[in-house]
């Protein structure tokens, strides 16, 4: 599995994992796995899963404090917010991609998964950690 497709995997793993908060990234993980029939996730998605999970009050508010007034985040379409938490994640802390190639990655994702009017918004909001 390539980096777009584990990234693609844990994009998917984390809307998931907003849609019952109580998933411990385990269950988030196994139900992925199952979702999607894979064998195996791959190291990646597992540290994008886990990281995300991890520091999902931290990286909501940081995308919090980016939004117009009157805005929240659970305004935010969840395939979006999915999208956008996995980027800002690459951003702050992985070693594996550039901080612009994670934005560029994430307007793929948007390709894929969004509705495209979302991805200007979604540009716009990662340009603010870049």
């Amino acid at each position: 599995m390539n980096q777009h497709e584990s990234r693609r995997v844990a994009m998917q793993a984390v809307y998931l994992s907003n849609q019952d908060l109580k998933y411990t990234a385990n269950e988030v993980e196994a139900k992925t796995v199952a979702m999607l029939d894979l064998k195996v996730l791959s190291a990646y998605s597992k540290e994008l899963i886990e990281g995300v999970i991890e520091k999902r009050d931290e990286l909501k508010g940081e995308l919090a404090s980016y939004l117009k007034k009157n805005w929240r985040i659970n305004r935010i379409n969840q395939i979006s917010l999915a999208i956008l938490e996995v980027a800002l994640y690459e951003i702050k802390y992985s070693k594996e991609i550039e901080p612009k190639a994670a934005v560029n990655e994430a307007l793929n994702l948007c390709d894929e998964f969004a509705d495209p009017k979302d991805k200007p918004f979604i540009n716009g909001m990662l340009a603010n950690f870049i």
